[in-house]
């Protein structure tokens, strides 16, 4: 007789009415042949028959081992449940998990709820609380509101552990001033104080970019520019002085001219860069200034200033 699928209960069933309890002799090889095949029919009908959730759960891992180059592979045909996961317990599992490796960032959910990415910035910028805590350092890139190259800013390093900051724009500040050049700001300024008699010292009150001042005689100095501030000797200069040695009052000053005549340096082994500054009153005699300004502009090394200008001569 063929073996018959049972449920665990219909064989156990069997076997307590097939398999009496007694020495009678009124067990037949066919109650044992019979219950025994269908106990080995129905093993599988009853391990995937889901009475294991309660009255025949597996307390080990289930290993499917290989054997030899083929086997050891579970076949999840309708999906897989989770009863213990903390969301959506009852739900059934029907896709395969891709792997880590092939999972796209797009596909995940909830991407855009609460700041999850407490490593990184907050795109809410200035107004989080989260700052960052050490040096961004964005390459050779350009940082801008579009995004392309060539527009925006970005920083060029030097070489020497400085960088330049590059800029393909104007600065414009809150009342729409701008300043679309560094040609636009002095290069070099100076205030000192010559007020002295013959061979005294200059005092110098502020100054930029300026190395030293020489007072080579009465209302006849030297200014000594820091090196690598121009590019040559053609800078354009202004200077002015009070030309009296008092300034105790708005009155304390005479007529004078201030006159910058001399150029002088290489700004090389040769020395410094050099302007010459010379005070003279209205009868042409050189005079000290307790009050003296001067102020530089022109081009840094390697500068360029655009198209030149058109030069017209006298009656076209």
């Amino acid at each position: 007789m063929a073996p018959t699928m049972r449920s665990s209960g219909d064989i156990l069933s069997n076997i307590a009415t097939n398999l009496a309890d007694n020495n009678a002799g009124l067990i037949s090889a066919a109650d044992v042949r019979d219950n025994m095949e269908d106990t080995v029919f129905s093993i599988n009908r009853i391990v995937a028959s889901g009475d294991t959730d309660v009255d025949y759960p597996f307390y080990n891992d289930v290993r499917a081992k290989k054997v030899s180059s083929v086997g050891g592979t579970f076949y999840a045909e309708s999906g897989i449940l989770f009863p213990n996961a903390p969301i959506n317990p009852s739900i059934r599992q029907t896709e395969p998990w891709p792997g880590v490796a092939t999972i796209s960032h797009d596909d995940l959910a909830d991407l855009t709820t609460g700041d999850t990415h407490t490593q990184y910035v907050s795109i809410s910028g200035y107004k989080s609380l989260r700052e960052m805590t050490g040096n961004l350092a964005v390459g050779n890139n350009w940082v801008g509101a579009s995004g392309n190259d060539g527009v925006g800013f970005k920083f060029a390093p030097n070489g020497d552990g400085t960088e330049d900051i590059l800029t393909s724009g104007d600065f414009v500040f809150d009342d729409n001033s701008r300043i679309n050049t560094g040609f636009s700001v002095a290069k070099a300024w100076l205030n000192f104080d010559a007020s002295g008699v013959g061979t005294s010292v200059p005092v110098i009150r502020s100054w930029h970019n300026i190395s030293g001042v020489t007072k080579d005689a009465v209302g006849k100095f030297t200014i000594t520019f820091n090196s690598g501030i121009f590019a040559n000797n053609d800078y354009v200069v202004f200077g002015a002085s009070n030309g009296t040695t008092g300034s105790g009052s708005a009155s304390d000053m005479s007529v004078n001219t201030v006159a910058c005549t001399i150029r002088d340096g290489n700004d090389d082994d040769t020395g410094l860069r050099t302007c010459s500054f010379v005070i003279q009153n209205k009868g042409e005699e050189y005079v000290d200034g307790k009050i003296n300004d001067f102020v530089a502009y022109g081009y840094d090394p390697n500068a360029t200033s655009g198209t030149v200008p058109t030069v017209v001569g006298y009656g076209g």
